[in-house]
């Protein structure tokens, strides 16, 4: 029952896992995934669109100028079944984004993780129902060990 238990847990991971990978197109021709930049600045706009959705932020560099970066989300369908909205990212909010650059270096990345002053996180589709699978194994290995 255990091992039963084990693979219905394991074979979403797995689709989850593989559906990230493989997109619908080219992820790694435009984004470097093995390496992340972060940067932190002021949300000019954010679309939640298909088919990816966007932000448009102002950074201010080492040199003092203002820099638009773009940040690259999954579709609306993706983000919306994990609970974003449109209002998830406001103009105006002062945000730090982390993210897989571009393989041009240019002021463009892939969104993994945004912070609001507050601490609090917004992370990807799949990060977030990743996360959720995994709490609801820790809350049925739980379960099972109070019945035990």
């Amino acid at each position: 029952m255990r091992l039963i238990r084990a693979w219905l847990f394991a074979i979403p991971v797995l689709v989850l896992s593989v559906a990230r990978v493989s997109s619908h197109h080219g992820f790694s021709s435009v984004y470097d995934e093995k390496r992340l930049v972060t940067v932190a600045g002021v949300v000019t706009q954010f679309r939640l669109v298909n088919p990816h959705a966007m932000m448009l932020m102002d950074v201010t560099d080492e040199a003092g100028r203002v820099v638009k970066w773009t940040v690259e989300f999954a579709g609306r369908l993706n983000l919306s079944n994990v609970g974003w909205t449109a209002d998830s990212i406001k103009a105006g909010e002062r945000v730090t984004v982390t993210g897989n650059p571009t393989h041009t270096d240019s002021q463009r990345m892939f969104f993994r993780r945004l912070v609001r002053p507050n601490g609090t996180e917004l992370l990807p589709a799949a990060d977030q129902r990743l996360n959720a699978i995994e709490e609801e194994r820790r809350q049925r290995a739980r379960q099972r060990n109070q019945q035990e």
